[in-house]
């Protein structure tokens, strides 16, 4: 049996939990029925990415005047590629290494760029939202 709960407060994105529900199902996993995003997506991908296009940095915040809150990254291409992610455009985390057929869930991360340094040559998609 389900137990019914209702949400109060804010969340990460700053906007109010008010009237969202959730369930405790018979397992005791809590399930959260979230509300859409007010936005569209960003998309950036190379199909063909080598050494002479890095790095490659993507600009979240010029290309739609706000920073994404959630997203993804997948690496398509036989090799490796580095990311970092800058909350500000100008500084930059560390670097962490993708291999092929790796994906990165993005969320609840404050991405204004997100830059993808060749390791060897590859292909990668980044979701933004």
């Amino acid at each position: 049996m389900a137990v019914s709960i209702r949400l109060m407060g804010g969340n990460i994105d700053g906007e109010d939990n008010e009237g969202r529900h959730a369930q405790v199902d018979t397992w005791g996993n809590l399930r959260v029925r979230e509300g859409v995003y007010k936005f569209d997506n960003k998309v950036y991908e190379d199909v063909s990415f080598i050494e002479g296009d890095s790095p490659q940095a993507h600009d979240m915040n010029a290309d739609t005047g706000r920073n994404a809150v959630d997203g993804y990254i997948i690496v398509d291409g036989p090799g490796d590629v580095q990311v970092d992610i800058s909350r500000d455009g100008i500084n930059f985390g560390d670097k962490f290494t993708m291999k092929k057929g790796e994906r990165v869930n993005l969320l609840h991360l404050d991405i204004d760029k997100i830059r993808v340094t060749w390791v060897s040559n590859s292909a990668y998609r980044i979701n933004l939202l």
